[in-house]
């Protein structure tokens, strides 16, 4: 995991970041690892969208303390940044068995998404018209307030890391 300075510092605004090669992932993050990850531990899923016959995007929620790997972005992000702590930081996943398209929404948190399996693209609203191809090991970061939507080219799963306190800077 690296960061340069000018991509820390547009964390520290709140702008959009993509990182491509953020990390490199030797661990596969396919469908057999997410029935390993839901069949050893008590996890909560929920689809996302309501499609049927497997064409929905799931949640995997609070995955942190169940994925060594997962525990060590949030804590690298969280120190770096020095987020206030608030009890609904967490990491969850997020993953579709098909080309899936997400809702436009806001979300009320700082997002870190970190690519693990497939091609997504990230397609904002309220700045210019640039969309953002996510794919494994790369990172966007997507600051609270921000009107976006997922754009799933392929089955994917990614790792959404979310802040909800302030950074203390």
């Amino acid at each position: 995991m690296l960061l340069k300075k000018d991509q820390v510092n547009l964390i520290k605004e709140n702008k959009i970041c993509f990182i491509k090669n953020f990390v490199s992932l030797e661990k596969i993050y396919d469908y057999n690892f997410i029935g390993k990850l839901l069949e050893e531990n008590s996890l909560k899923i929920i689809p996302k969208t309501f499609n049927g016959n497997l064409k929905d995007i799931f949640q995997i929620f609070k995955v942190s303390n169940s994925i060594k790997e997962f525990k060590t972005f949030f804590d690298f992000l969280s120190k770096i940044f020095k987020y206030e702590r608030d009890q609904k930081d967490e990491v969850d996943l997020f993953f579709s068995f098909v080309s899936q398209v997400g809702e436009a929404h806001i979300d009320p948190e700082d997002v870190f998404i970190i690519g693990l399996k497939g091609t997504t693209i990230y397609r904002f609203f309220d700045i210019e018209n640039v969309d953002y191809y996510v794919e494994k090991g790369d990172m966007i970061f997507i600051p609270k307030g921000l009107k976006h939507k997922a754009i799933g080219l392929n089955p994917r799963v990614i790792a959404s890391i979310g802040f909800f306190g302030e950074k203390k800077l």
